[in-house]
């Protein structure tokens, strides 16, 4: 008898993560990964679960990667300009990188609206909580410090934000040139209600 072949997760999950990244859950089988990955269905299930919970995982890696980082750079930010130009910013490097798919796996995954229970939603919340923490926090120490207008909902502010960053995932299907989505990215910053015009000289608006 043949030796089981093993799988081992950090290599495997970087392929797996571009699979469903690219076609998306209802776009592959089990059987596709496994073929893809050179093993058995059955070292597949073992290895992380079903689909939902091998799309799951996916989801996670991919947050590891692409995610976290620009998280990073959103709490080192010393105002919401710099938080807001932070974010488009690791967008447009992970659009314009030739090695990723289009889109955002998160993002687009959330849109899809397929998953209202179960582990990729309990992922996909959990994934998309700290993002919204640190935004929520920027827009109202934005606010308190006079640097947004004091008038202005700061539900709506996040709402805007993330909407434009939604939009970017739209945006990169097209393939849009790196020199066109920083100038988008810049259009949309200016559309928060700053109390004062960006201030040129600090480039701090500079995508």
């Amino acid at each position: 008898m043949g030796r089981r072949r093993s799988l081992e997760t950090d290599k495997a999950l970087p392929l797996i993560v571009r699979l469903f990244w690219r076609h998306g859950y209802d776009g592959l089988t089990l059987d596709q990964v496994a073929q893809e990955l050179g093993v058995t269905k059955p070292t597949l299930f073992r290895t992380f679960g079903d689909k939902e919970d091998l799309f799951a995982q996916a989801l996670d890696a991919y947050y590891v990667e692409f995610i976290k980082p620009g998280e990073d750079r959103l709490d080192a930010a010393p105002d919401l300009r710099s938080a807001v130009t932070a974010c488009f910013s690791t967008a447009i490097e992970r659009i314009v990188d030739g090695d990723n798919p289009p889109g955002c796996f998160l993002t687009d995954t959330s849109l899809s609206g397929g998953f209202p229970s179960g582990p990729v939603a309990e992922t996909l919340a959990r994934l998309q909580q700290p993002a919204l923490v640190l935004l929520d926090a920027k827009i109202e120490a934005a606010i308190e410090g006079g640097e947004i207008d004091p008038a202005t909902d700061p539900q709506a502010i996040l709402h805007y934000i993330l909407a434009q960053l939604a939009a970017f995932s739209a945006l990169s299907h097209s393939h849009p040139p790196d020199v066109m989505l920083r100038s988008i990215a810049g259009f949309m910053i200016e559309g928060l209600p700053w109390v004062k015009p960006a201030d040129l000289s600090r480039g701090t608006s500079a995508i």
